[in-house]
Parts: C-alpha cells; sequence; structure tokens
C-alpha cells in the first residue's frame, strides 16, 4: 500500500481495488471519528467516554494510513495543522491526539509529504476554519453562508490539484468521503435531541400503518 499512486502522472499502479477502497474508507471513519468528538467535548450532544475510547483507535487508523501512503498522509496533515493553526484543538483529548500524529509526522513521513498540496490545503483549510467562525456572526450572502458553512475552500482546492495532476483523483473521492462522514454525524445528532424522538417514533409508526394499509 506503500506510495499507491503515482503522483507524477496521476495514474494508477499495479495497487488493487481493494486498498484504494480501504483508503476511501479510513478517510470516512477519520472524519466521522473527528466530529464524534468534537460534538462529544463541544456540543455535549454524545459521550465523553465513548470519544475518549474513540480518540486513540482513531490515532492508529490514521497513522497507519499514513505510513504506508503518503499522499494520505499529505492531506490529512493539512487537515490537522489547519485545525492546530485556527485554533480549534481546544480540549485534553484532541491536544493529546494531535501530539502523537505530529510526532509520528515527524518521525516517518517528514521527507515523503508532497509539499504543494500539503501547504495549499493548509492554508485553504485554515480559510475555511476562519471563514465558518466568521459567518456563525455575520451576514455575507447566501453564496458567502454556504461556501463557509460547509468549508469548500479545501474541497475547491482539491478539486484544483488533482486538475494539474499534483494529486491523483482518488484523493478526491477519499477527501469527500471524510467530508460527507464529518457532515453525517449532525444527522446522528440532530436524530439524538430528546424532544424529537417522539416525532421520529410516530413518523415510523405512520408509515408502517399507510405501508399496511397500501397492502
Amino acid at each position: 500500500m506503500n506510495y499507491l499512486i503515482d503522483l507524477g502522472g496521476g495514474g494508477v499502479n499495479s495497487a488493487s481495488s481493494a486498498a484504494h477502497i480501504l483508503i476511501i474508507i479510513t478517510f470516512a471513519l477519520i472524519g466521522f471519528g473527528l466530529k464524534y468528538i468534537d460534538d462529544a467535548f463541544d456540543e455535549e450532544q454524545f459521550s465523553r467516554g465513548v470519544a475518549m475510547l474513540m480518540a486513540p483507535i482513531l490515532v492508529v487508523i490514521w497513522a497507519g494510513v499514513s505510513i504506508f501512503d503518503s499522499i494520505s498522509a499529505t492531506i490529512l496533515f493539512s487537515i490537522l495543522f489547519a485545525v492546530i493553526l485556527s485554533g480549534k484543538v481546544d480540549n485534553l483529548t484532541f491536544k493529546l491526539s494531535s501530539i502523537a500524529l505530529i510526532a509520528i509526522l515527524f518521525s516517518t513521513q517528514m521527507l515523503h509529504l508532497s509539499w504543494i498540496p500539503f501547504f495549499a490545503l493548509t492554508v485553504m483549510g485554515l480559510v475555511d476554519e476562519k471563514g465558518n467562525d466568521y459567518v456563525d456572526s455575520h451576514e455575507t450572502g447566501e453564496l458567502g453562508d454556504f461556501f463557509f458553512a460547509h468549508r469548500c475552500g479545501m474541497k475547491v482546492c482539491t478539486v484544483g490539484l488533482c486538475m494539474i495532476s499534483l494529486l491523483p483523483w482518488l484523493y478526491l473521492i477519499a477527501f469527500l468521503a471524510f467530508d460527507t462522514a464529518y457532515e453525517s454525524v449532525k444527522v446522528l445528532r440532530y436524530l439524538s435531541v430528546p424532544h424529537l424522538r417522539p416525532r421520529v417514533e410516530r413518523f415510523q409508526l405512520a408509515f408502517i400503518i399507510l405501508n399496511h394499509i397500501n397492502r
């Protein structure tokens, strides 16, 4: 799995499709886990105990894919550095996890990162974080609200890097998997709100009744 993708040509080597799928799944797991931990500590929507157990597992998954695939390391560590530079590492679990990941980065991957994508994605990630904070308290219009609310800077940057062959297209899919899984936690949080549960249950009951009548 090491250096699965030919960075210069952007083509796929003889690595199996299973390895590519594993990268996509890994990005999704990391995105989901990061948002779950963040909401557990900042929003108190989920169990902090579960979040604390999840953190070292994510570190192992993150470290594993980073060590064996330098392009994954480039993207994931650009996300990490953008979050650190924006001051969003604000709880002990995230701080300890970040220290562990940075130690792994410096000991294994510093010489193998793709530096142009790394710096470009880090800068756009920082813009996303600051922009997201800004639209929370300022009126910027529908386009600005959408762009920063959904942190589109890194997405646009990833597309651009793929178009000029500095990143293979596989990693756009992986990044979108990360982002989709990250956003899916909001749905989980919404469904976990106590006063919504009776409504969800009534909706489910109504659906069952209608389905029975239609038969």
